[in-house]
């Protein structure tokens, strides 16, 4: 097992364990504060993106991912970088938690809700998904420091 097929193993199943207990220990539309007027956990369920961008679009949304998941295992094989390895683990983990969701609930599970703000409730994918831009944007930014 490669290092990202391993991490994308991992964060896939954490999130996916995280999902499950949120759908099967929360009511829909439960709310519990974490920190107050901060942070709380909400079950939500999202047929689309991020602000319900895309809201039904099941098909088009699992194409796209697949298509990012396949060119992040293509990629992956070809670079050498560990940080940026671990950054397609972490982005194709991420992107796979949403399609698992979507394939089989037809909706994403989402659970984390900024209240301070108006922002989307999200779940561990998206926070992976974007770890991973993150890690390889500075991936990037150090090769062309070299």
């Amino acid at each position: 097992m490669t290092l990202v097929e391993f991490i994308y193993a991992m964060l896939l199943s954490i999130d996916q364990f995280i999902k499950y207990l949120v759908r099967n220990f929360m009511d829909y539309g439960q709310s519990i504060p974490i920190i107050n007027g901060f942070f709380q956990l909400t079950s939500h369920r999202n047929t689309g993106a991020a602000w319900g961008m895309f809201s039904g679009q099941k098909i088009f949304l699992i194409s796209i991912a697949l298509i990012v998941i396949v060119i992040g295992l293509i990629y992956s094989r070809k670079v050498t970088d560990k940080l940026t390895r671990i950054a397609f683990g972490f982005f194709i983990g991420g992107a796979m938690g949403n399609v698992v969701d979507r394939l089989i609930f037809e909706e994403v599970t989402d659970m984390y809700e900024v209240t301070f703000i108006n922002y989307p409730i999200f779940n561990n994918a998206d926070v992976f998904l974007v770890c991973g831009v993150i890690l390889f944007l500075i991936s990037i930014y150090k090769d062309s420091r070299l």
